[in-house]
């Protein structure tokens, strides 16, 4: 298996196309903070191909760097004919996490209360928390995804997937509470639960008071300064905000919350989520900002896990290097914040197309702030893209590759179309079934598709040009 396509099945990862022509004109970098920074060619080489082959709408890229800042902008911003900048706005997703975990650090440090509380105490009369074995869950399975709670509510399975968590309210919260039924004890196994860390930012919100949009803004975003970090957008500020697509670019709308917005309601711009990783990493050096007590809480290690293995902070993953960091994704975007306290270095990606393959051009960056990143990524061209369309046989069932444009797509009996962005140049990422499909050759012929989902491979056999 190629290095590629180890990284798109690890890291959830994929891409390439060639160029629009409303994006060529794009490709110069912009930026508020240092327009000719020392790694801006480094920085434009590496992300051109993600551009260029259409694989994101419009992205920024920021990086830290022992005090430094460069900001630069690809692709379309909020205006289509200008790409975004540092001031331009994007939904975070998950990255909500690390300020809904920092307002619990911050409750701590106020003996508000303490990792151990059970849930059940922040709860109204009549609302139970679900137990199993007698284990009740506690603020610390809530923050470290070890409550047992399902990854989302029964309540959100039959919601709107353009906008799945606006329509879920208080009511819905507790009766879900109420009537969900745990499957492993509280503090057995992690298991990644957005609705468990909504859970978290809405019993605090009632907690501290005014709920999880007035906490977390009056406890964390303010004294951080984050001037353009909010939970949903003011009207005011709509116009900076970039439009969102999905992973065939199709523009998509915003993703709003009601009482899970603990688990993915902040946007955010890129100068802010520096300015986070500067408080961050000041918070690592027992410096003076604000939160830094709470901040040094939050990067404690969690697990008792071996040393060079990955491990969990309160709010941050912290990887086998050491680094922390979060992604984040909703309809239409995909963000990444991380950063290093050994090197003092961090990186920040923010961009308005949802695809997790932005997570691997996380580790680039830090490679060319090592000054080691390899050479920009060679994906497929348009024309290798017309020589994999055909017909394949998958056990039986047709299944068709079919080139249109400058995109390549799957089609499958009972199957909605999927785009396979490029890897490599005969590699490809199915965002949505979260699965590469590898293309080999026998007598210099395209000869069979290799769909690599997980630790399965389901070979497809080529039959029609």
């Amino acid at each position: 298996m190629s290095r590629a396509l180890v990284l798109a099945v690890t890291l959830a990862a994929g891409c390439h196309h060639a160029k629009p022509a409303n994006v060529v004109d794009k490709l110069q970098p912009t930026s508020d903070a240092d327009p000719d920074g020392p790694h801006r060619a480094a920085i434009t080489a590496q992300v051109k191909p993600y551009v260029d082959s259409e694989i994101v709408n419009g992205i920024v890229v920021g990086i830290y760097d022992a005090g430094k800042r460069e900001i630069y902008g690809f692709g379309r911003g909020p205006d289509p004919q200008k790409p975004p900048d540092g001031k331009t706005l994007y939904e975070i997703g998950s990255v909500t996490k690390v300020f809904t975990l920092l307002l619990l650090a911050d409750a701590i440090q106020r003996k508000l209360v303490d990792l151990d509380t059970p849930l059940s105490e922040l709860l109204p009369p009549g609302v139970t928390a679900p137990i199993k074995d007698k284990v009740a869950i506690t603020l610390r399975h809530l923050a470290l995804h070890t409550s047992g709670l399902p990854r989302i509510p029964q309540g959100l399975m039959q919601a709107d997937p353009l906008d799945p968590y606006a329509k879920y309210n208080e009511e819905a919260l507790y009766r879900d509470l109420v009537h969900t039924a745990l499957t492993v004890s509280p503090g057995e196994r992690v298991e990644y639960s957005n609705f468990g860390a909504g859970v978290l930012g809405f019993v605090l919100g009632k907690k501290l008071g005014g709920g999880y949009a007035a906490a977390v803004a009056a406890r964390v975003i303010q004294p951080l300064g984050l001037a353009s970090t909010f939970v949903g957008v003011p009207p005011g500020e709509v116009k900076r905000r970039a439009v969102g697509t999905d992973e065939d670019l199709a523009t998509v709308g915003p993703w709003r919350f009601d009482a899970l917005a603990g688990a993915g309601a902040i946007n955010s711009d890129v100068r802010d989520q520096l300015a986070l990783v500067e408080a961050e990493l000041d918070a690592a050096s027992g410096g003076t900002l604000p939160l830094r007590h709470a901040m040094k809480l939050t990067q404690e290690p969690q697990l008792d896990v071996s040393a060079g293995v990955a491990n969990e902070g309160l709010g941050w993953q912290i990887d086998r290097r050491g680094r922390y960091w979060h992604n984040g994704a909703t309809g239409g975007y995909h963000a990444f914040v991380g950063f290093d306290v050994k090197t003092r270095r961090g990186v920040v990606i923010l961009a308005s197309t949802q695809v997790t393959l932005l997570d691997h051009l996380a580790d680039t960056l830090y490679d060319v702030l090592d000054g080691s990143a390899p050479p920009p990524a060679k994906l497929a061209t348009a024309a290798q893209d017309a020589e994999y369309a055909g017909t394949y046989d998958l056990g039986g069932e047709k299944v068709a590759i079919v080139a249109s444009g400058q995109r390549l797509y799957v089609e499958g009996r009972g199957e909605p179309r999927h785009r396979l962005i490029p890897i490599s140049d005969h590699e490809f990422w199915i965002e949505a079934l979260q699965a590469v499909a590898a293309f080999e050759r026998a007598d210099d012929k395209i000869a069979r598709v290799v769909f690599v989902i997980g630790d399965k491979q389901l070979a497809a056999t080529r039959v029609t040009e």
